[in-house]
């Protein structure tokens, strides 16, 4: 039974350290998940993952997908420079919408996102 107990107490802490963790993860995993916010128009995990100085941009983003339907394809981002609590993130991959019959498609390669750490994890702040 003690040994049981231990091992309960040993996953929970183990759990419990790795979301801990999971905020400081990789800028671009969150520029990642804000893309396809975007194109999903989900303007409530948009506000999550931008800071607060982007919250009304993240709002816009939102309602600029809500009349299209929209898949992004190909994506990739990494960290291409910034240091500490600052981060630029480059990616690949388009973003389709379809919109009225008409299919447009955004180069994700055209734009630099600025990405901070605030309360411990990383937010879109900017995009260039």
């Amino acid at each position: 039974m003690r040994r049981i107990l231990s091992l309960i107490l040993l996953m929970v802490i183990f759990v419990l350290a790795a979301a801990a963790c999971a905020g400081e993860g990789d800028p671009a995993d969150s520029v990642e998940s804000y893309i396809k916010a975007k194109a999903e128009a989900d303007g409530d995990e948009l506000a999550s993952l931008a800071c607060n100085d982007f919250e009304a941009q993240a709002a816009q983003d939102a309602l600029s997908f809500r009349s299209v339907k929209a898949e992004v394809e190909d994506l990739s981002c990494k960290k291409s420079g910034g240091d500490g609590d600052d981060a630029l993130v480059t990616c690949t991959g388009q973003i389709v919408a379809e919109y009225d019959g008409e299919t447009r498609s955004q180069d994700l390669s055209e734009t630099t996102y600025r990405v901070v750490k605030e309360d411990g994890k990383w937010k879109v702040c900017g995009a260039e």
